[in-house]
């Protein structure tokens, strides 16, 4: 009965509430800890009469509202009040859900509808409460909601229909059945979206989900059905198979706008659709920037298409790999997703210069990481350079060894794995012989820990490395690119002036080449000079075409402009 769900901007009545139940049930007081219940019903022509427990001293209506303003929400008596709850529903024979008035008489409440003679169901709060005036006892503890049907508590197991109807709502079809189940199936990655460049002259793989986006597989046969330029496929999907992929023929340069779309369908019903209007095939460069303070313009205005698909959520780091989506939601169109849009700042000022040189669209996929406030402090970036680096990578650097092994601990096919699995059924063992047995002694948890702990498997990994890579670098792989650039930051020679530098920028570089699928691809990026890194060492095996521009200053935009140039030459090649 207050708003919030189940974060509270009134964090006090919820536990006054609790409270009432440990002074009843531990310390034996004499308190009223529970709200008025549903117990039955019957009907008397048009009158349905509740019968509610728990209402010692008789019902009144209260609201929360008032006080919540206040910050107290307590609930304050609404004097006659009787009409003022909206919040019961009556049914008849058809089933359909008609509002009710109420009328409260001692523990009952008789409900009535002009649209229902004949009632056989009632539905009391079932859409919510939140502030409004509504039923409780002379406690102010609140009735529980309820919705009973022919005296049956009513389930989604034995109710005909999916949704309930209620009379003057229409039920969105995209609400019910297979469409709502699967309607945030990440059935494209991330850069498939709407106004996406994709790449010119190289083969060109689409890819996406073949399965619900809480991992599990269609009750069914399950097809996945692709149309794009004029290519259309049907994709089975088959047993064990997590994820769908296409790859096209290599295509010309075009700014003419094409549309891609695909299906999700079970036993040939639709359960999910992506249609991206609006798509344009040119060059596509990877940006992995750190947050930049100076502010870039673009030299060159090219007449194409210069787009730029960019992070819109609040995170850029993350534990464990996200697959198909750089913001927590994978549900299409959410406010967070990572959209293509008009290129701006750096990535404008690349754009324009490539595009024109080269007269093709160009995109640009931004991929910066932010800043943490530390508290009476300035905002800093966390983010070193092996948080780039892919988990099964790190082994590729000896200074990154520690990482790898940490992190392998809970990636199956690592060879650490094995050892931490086994370590992991141990701890579980110890759990069950020792743990609750002691718990269940004492009535207390040995350790001190609210509820108890439980093993994890991840418990022993502490190495915060990969975990940009998990979020701004994963959904997007693999992917048909131009070139791929890091910029470099601060933060990622201060604790040892550069030495690992070289070694760990080459684990990256190769990292990022094999995840989006071809060694081939140019690696542009830049270092930091001896100036700025006095034991600074040079990547010394990336493999395919590279090539870096030397940072005399962290904040200079000239020493970005050469990278951009040399960028651009490369791009007519």
């Amino acid at each position: 009965d207050i708003t919030g769900a189940i974060h509270y901007a009134n964090k006090t009545l919820p536990g006054q509430r609790l409270a009432l139940h440990a002074l009843k049930n531990q310390y034996k007081k004499d308190v009223v800890a529970d709200g008025p219940m549903f117990k039955s019903y019957s009907v008397e022509g048009n009158n349905l009469i509740v019968t509610l427990e728990n209402t010692d001293g008789g019902l009144v209506v209260a609201e929360t509202g008032t006080n919540s303003k206040i910050g107290l929400a307590v609930p304050t008596i609404v004097p006659n009040g009787d009409a003022q709850v909206k919040l019961f529903y009556l049914a008849g024979e058809d089933r359909v859900w008609h509002p009710a008035s109420m009328k409260l008489e001692g523990n009952k409440i008789i409900v009535t509808s002009p649209a229902v003679k004949s009632p056989r169901g009632v539905s009391y709060a079932t859409g919510g409460v939140g502030n409004q005036p509504n039923v409780y006892n002379k406690a102010l503890l609140p009735t529980t909601p309820f919705i009973y049907f022919d005296n049956k508590l009513v389930t989604s197991k034995d109710w005909p229909t999916e949704k309930l109807k209620i009379a003057g709502l229409v039920i969105d079809p995209n609400t019910v059945g297979k469409m709502n189940e699967y309607r945030k199936m990440p059935l494209l990655s991330t850069q498939f979206r709407e106004n996406a460049v994709l790449q010119a002259g190289v083969p060109l793989k689409i890819w996406g989900s073949a399965i619900h986006d809480w991992g599990y597989e269609a009750k069914g046969k399950g097809v996945v059905k692709f149309s794009f330029a004029g290519i259309e496929k049907s994709i089975p999907v088959t047993s064990g198979m997590k994820e769908w992929q296409v790859t096209l023929p290599a295509m010309k340069a075009s700014a003419e706008p094409k549309t891609l779309k695909v299906t999700f369908e079970i036993d040939g019903e639709l359960a999910h659709e992506r249609v991206c209007k609006n798509i344009v095939i040119g060059d596509v460069y990877y940006v992995a920037a750190p947050p930049l303070a100076m502010k870039f313009e673009s030299k060159a205005k090219s007449k194409g298409i210069v787009r730029m698909m960019k992070n819109n959520s609040k995170r850029f780091s993350k534990a464990n790999p996200s697959r198909f989506s750089v913001c927590v939601s994978t549900t299409p169109l959410n406010r967070f997703a990572a959209t293509w849009g008009d290129a701006s700042g750096l990535a404008a000022a690349l754009g324009h210069s490539i595009g024109s040189k080269t007269g093709k669209p160009v995109g640009i996929i931004f991929m910066q990481t932010g800043t943490i406030k530390k508290k009476g402090g300035p905002s800093v970036n966390p983010v070193v350079l092996k948080s780039w680096v892919k988990a099964d990578d790190l082994n590729q650097a000896p200074s990154l060894m520690a990482d790898y092994k940490d992190l392998g601990a809970a990636i199956p096919g690592n060879p650490y794995y094995n050892v931490n699995a086994r370590n992991y059924i141990g701890v579980w063992k110890k759990y069950w012989s020792e743990y609750v047995p002691e718990m269940m002694k004492s009535k207390r948890v040995p350790d001190a820990v609210a509820w108890g702990s439980y093993p994890a498997l991840t418990s022993s990994v502490t190495s915060k490395a990969s975990e940009v890579h998990n979020v701004m670098v994963c959904s997007f792989t693999p992917a048909a690119l131009k070139g791929i650039i890091f910029l470099s930051a601060e933060n990622m020679v201060t604790a040892d002036q550069g030495t690992n530098y070289g070694p760990e920028l080459t684990a990256l570089a190769n990292s990022l080449k094999k995840g989006f699928g071809n060694d081939e691809t140019p690696f542009y990026y830049t270092i930091p000079s001896k100036a700025l890194a006095p034991k600074l060492t040079q990547p010394k095996a990336i493999k395919g075409k590279n090539a870096s521009v030397e940072l005399s200053d962290w904040t200079s935009t000239q020493d970005i402009h050469k990278l951009i140039e040399i960028i651009s030459i490369d791009a007519v090649k």
